[in-house]
């Protein structure tokens, strides 16, 4: 492109510009401290576009006053003179539209800001070398042509495209107010069209690797569950498509990946599958297809066949964290708005984090009659401790490591209730031994698992999981206006939020927005003094309103969501349209 529309020496000379330039962004982010990663990379790709333009400007104006008939010391310091007031509000102004992304806090600025860093790295290059090496080879490399030259020398003109584009300002000089109009609706339009997106602030990423999560029954033990990963692994051994399945009984997978926080430890009825696939295609495929076979195969059990997240993490991507002092309350209230969830279309699976714990045995002891046995009520309990869950009497050494050893009774003596009621208790002085049902009656009841907290506040929060490839943004509305039909409502006392990817979202788009005021003010006092006009402010500044307005409306589209990668394209492109803005306005 530059090579036609510049010619190629100037082509050359801002092709060379951009290696240099890209050098420079990376001697910076070396000396700064940013590692080459996935974000540093992204904001190289994104600079790619933006290093060369201070480079093709001052070239182009270091050609046209060769052209003219300069020499290459006048034409290289009238082009400096010209234009470097020009080039650097146009720098500082897309650098201060990144400024956000750098200032902003939290997990979510720790992930991108790399992105932005890269980009104002490489304005500053651009900004340099222009000035510098460029301008410098310009003057020495660019001619001073005699007449047209070929097109290889000083570009393509294309004539019929000049009468069209003279004709076309002529016609809207003539007629302001309808150009104004016209140039107006369609940027309007994409505002208006942005009611309508969905919203999705990190994308899913696409990996050749996707996790199961298994979730039992509360009461069911570690054995069982790890029975129920067997009959997985065979289901999962029929996929031709699936390399490697590594579980993980009773608690999480370890953090591999930079948004996988454990939740789960010591949980006997949990287990976790990191699932290797031949590629990220095979394992997008795959997601939905094994969620629906699994669902039917083991209707006791629920399982989650979930991709690897981006951003900051949760749990599930529907929340509804419901607070309160009474667990009962909690739990009653829960159960209304877990039902409502999962009538919910597109949501496959709920969970509760206020689950019944495992069922307990409650001991009715007489205490007269252990009183004349001669049994208190602590030494039963500490026998029963000593049986039950065993005393260590001994170790045995194994190579270099002394093993513990445990005694207890045997597994086919703790079968069922009447097991622990035929527990024989030693009584001090006594030959015989006393049965535990001599002395006490034992009632198996139901007991309540660990209350859920969040800052100090009981909390019970309702979980929703959807399909492979549904926006949360969408389901979570369906959700809200599906509670507002069936009247939910918290009593006196009580309160509910919404959490999940909405909650990360919100607070990112907050840490964003934290520092826009003050870059704001910067961005309008550096427009104002490159140009010492606020009128021509207010034009660069509807420049860069319009551009916004229509990338919203390619969003809309191409039916993507709005997220936190439209927000960034948003951003470099109002710089963008700035920087034309200043260039033009500065030649006019």
């Amino acid at each position: 492109v530059l090579f036609i529309t510049l010619g190629w020496r100037s082509a050359l000379v801002v092709a060379v510009s951009l290696p240099l330039t890209v050098l420079f962004t990376l001697s910076c982010m070396k000396y700064y401290g940013l590692p080459i990663h996935q974000m540093s990379v992204t904001g190289l790709v994104v600079a790619l576009g933006i290093m060369v333009d201070n480079a093709i400007v001052m070239a182009d104006s270091i050609q046209q006053r060769r052209q003219q008939g300069e020499s290459a010391l006048d034409a290289v310091m009238n082009s400096l003179h010209h234009l470097w007031l020009p080039l650097l509000g146009s720098t500082l102004t897309t650098i201060l539209a990144f400024m956000p992304i750098v200032l902003m806090p939290g997990p979510a600025g720790e992930f991108v800001g790399g992105i932005a860093l890269s980009v104002i790295f490489s304005l500053i290059g651009s900004y340099i070398i222009s000035h510098t090496l460029v301008a410098a080879i310009s003057g020495r490399f660019l001619r001073n042509a005699s007449g047209k030259g070929h097109w290889y020398q000083q570009g393509v003109q294309l004539n019929w495209l000049s009468r069209l584009f003279k004709g076309s300002l002529r016609l809207t000089l003539n007629y302001p107010k309808i150009t104004v109009l016209i140039v107006f609706l369609l940027p309007l339009s994409g505002f208006m069209a942005a009611k309508q997106l969905t919203e999705q602030f990190f994308p899913p990423s696409d990996r050749d690797m996707f996790q199961i999560e298994l979730y039992m029954p509360a009461q069911t033990s570690i054995n069982q569950t790890y029975r129920m990963t067997q009959r997985l692994d065979q289901v999962l051994a029929e996929e031709k498509s699936i390399e490697k399945v590594r579980w993980f009984v009773g608690s999480n997978a370890p953090s591999f990946y930079y948004n996988l926080v454990p939740n789960q430890r010591g949980a006997q009825n949990y287990a976790q599958a990191m699932v290797t696939a031949e590629d990220f295609q095979a394992a997008n495929r795959m997601i939905p297809e094994l969620q629906q076979q699994l669902d039917d195969a083991f209707p006791a059990a629920q399982i989650l066949v979930r991709k690897l997240e981006q951003g900051p993490p949760f749990n599930a991507p529907i929340e509804l964290r419901l607070y309160g002092p009474n667990l009962d309350t909690l739990k009653t209230l829960g159960d209304q708005a877990r039902q409502i969830l999962s009538g919910t279309p597109e949501v496959i699976h709920t969970r509760a984090t206020l689950q019944p714990g495992t069922p307990k045995v409650w001991l009715d002891i007489n205490e007269d009659m252990g009183r004349i046995s001669g049994l208190s009520l602590t030494e039963i309990a500490t026998q029963l401790q000593h049986s039950l869950q065993g005393i260590t009497q001994g170790s045995i050494l194994q190579t270099t490591e002394s093993i513990p050893v445990r005694v207890r009774v045997g597994n086919e003596q703790r079968q069922d209730l009447t097991d622990l009621t035929n527990l024989s208790l030693t009584v001090p002085g006594v030959e015989d031994n006393i049965p535990l049902s001599a002395l006490a009656k034992a009632e198996l009841k139901p007991s309540r698992g660990a209350i859920p907290r969040r800052n100090g506040e009981r909390v019970n929060v309702i979980e929703g999981y959807l399909r492979s490839g549904v926006l949360p943004a969408a389901a979570l509305a369906q959700y809200q206006q599906r509670l507002e039909q069936a009247g939910f409502a918290m009593p006196a006392g009580y309160r509910m939020e919404i959490g999940g990817e909405s909650a990360k979202r919100n607070d990112a788009v907050g840490n964003l927005l934290a520092s826009i005021g003050v870059i704001a003010t910067l961005l309008v006092t550096v427009v104002v003094l490159s140009f010492n006009s606020f009128r021509m402010s207010i034009l660069i500044f509807l420049a860069a309103f319009q551009s916004v307005g229509l990338g919203l409306l390619s969003v809309y589209a191409f039916s993507y969501p709005f997220g936190f990668t439209v927000i960034i394209g948003l951003l470099g492109l109002m710089g963008l349209a700035i920087n034309a803005a200043i260039v033009i306005l500065a030649e006019l």
